[in-house]
């Protein structure tokens, strides 16, 4: 008899696009950093380390869909993640650190990594 199986929650399928994701980073021999970083009103996916530059990387999945999982990646969402990034570099003394933010789309299990996704969306600092 044919076993079936439940489609995965949205919530799994984001958990295993970050495990799949962080080991694509750890492959190019980037240091993780932090995982789900909670700030202010933002969840960092993973925060790593490119040489000496701080990457704050959003993880996008998603299957059988028209939209590009990039383009969930909203001005609202860029201003909440910038706001955590700045935090986050602050908590870490480590201002003089150049940052970037990436976003890493898993759409029908075929991964893609967009280097500076977006820029710094925050206040001046």
């Amino acid at each position: 008899m044919a076993e079936t199986r439940e489609p995965l929650t949205p919530h799994a399928l984001g958990a295993m696009g970050e495990v799949r994701a962080e080991q694509y980073l750890a492959g190019l021999g980037w240091q993780i950093l932090e995982h789900n970083y909670k700030a202010c009103e933002a969840e960092i996916d993973l925060i790593a380390l490119d040489g000496r530059c701080v990457v704050f990387v959003e993880v996008k999945v998603r299957n059988h869909s028209r939209m590009a999982a990039r383009e969930t990646v909203t001005l609202a969402k860029q201003k909440r993640i910038s706001k955590g990034a700045l935090q986050y570099l602050r908590r870490k003394g480590m201002m003089d650190r150049q940052a970037r933010f990436d976003v890493i789309e898993i759409q029908d299990g075929h991964l893609s990594h967009i280097r500076d996704a977006f820029p710094y969306r925050g206040r001046a600092f």
